[in-house]
């Protein structure tokens, strides 16, 4: 009797284990076709004819040291990356590998990152339409942080489509939904969104006429428990080198500023091969 019952229970988990597995496999199912259908978006989008006509020649002039093309430029830039990512302040490194696909023609993009061990979370960043969004999830499919939509995701994803213009260079003289100022010969502003949505970032050039910083006075920093709080956020780049016919930042990290001082939770390097479009 007694091994009938343990023959019994060792089929039952069995069985459960094999139907958990396989609801996992069917929910990171749905949520891979859910981001691949939103980075089909982005690359079927459709491409304007011609490139602006409107932009100051310091924007131009910045736009041809890093290798932008206008008439003719893909609607898309994809690319990968490798890099840590801390939640606090002194806090546990998260190895990670990502790729992104960032428009060149609108102000969307789609960034999806695998962490170690093994890719067992998956993050996803995005900003489609308009309407940004956080999604984090354990094995790719239960649900650890979800944020999408509302103004201050909005506003947050818009200013990283900004801050990242070094990587999307074509999109200087071809995205329509960016609005440039020149501040002096090393400063430039660019904004995009509407209202409560819109973000504006500031570029500092280098001597070489190169983007070594991108920030913004505020953007939503969401603390210890659970509140958010608008702190000043800013990127750090350096390491140009050619890929695909552009001149990009092959590292960067994104900084907030604390009251206990600068907090780096983001550091990454771009993989330059990885460069591609259509």
């Amino acid at each position: 009797m007694g091994a009938v019952w343990k023959r019994n229970m060792l089929v039952a988990v069995v069985i459960l284990v094999s139907l958990a597995g396989i609801v996992i496999l069917t929910m990171r199912h749905q949520f891979v076709s859910r981001l691949d259908r939103l980075e089909a978006r982005i690359k079927s989008a459709n491409v304007p004819n011609g490139s602006r006509r409107d932009l100051p020649p310091s924007v131009l002039a910045l736009a041809a040291r890093l290798g932008a093309r206008g008439d003719g430029a893909p609607g898309f830039t994809t690319f990968e990356q490798s890099g840590q990512m801390w939640q606090t302040q002194g806090g546990k490194q998260m190895d990670f590998t990502a790729r992104q696909t960032v428009s060149s023609y609108s102000s969307e993009y789609l960034w999806r990152a695998f962490f170690a061990p093994f890719g067992a979370s998956t993050a996803a960043d995005y900003l489609i339409d308009g309407t940004g969004g956080l999604e984090v999830k354990l094995l790719g499919a239960v649900t650890v942080a979800r944020a999408v939509g509302g103004a201050d995701i909005n506003q947050g994803e818009a200013l990283r489509y900004l801050a990242e213009l070094p990587w999307n260079s074509d999109a200087i003289l071809n995205n329509r939904f960016l609005d440039w100022t020149v501040i002096d010969d090393n400063t430039l502003k660019v904004a995009t969104g509407r209202g409560a949505d819109r973000g504006e970032v500031t570029f500092k050039l280098d001597g070489n006429g190169l983007i070594t910083t991108a920030s913004a006075p505020s953007r939503m920093y969401a603390n210890k428990g659970g509140t958010m709080t608008p702190r000043p956020w800013h990127g750090r780049f350096w390491d140009y080198q050619n890929a695909n016919g552009r001149l990009i930042p092959c590292q960067a990290e994104v900084t907030w500023t604390l009251d206990e001082g600068e907090f780096i939770y983001w550091r990454a390097r771009i993989i330059p091969n990885s460069v591609s479009g259509p």
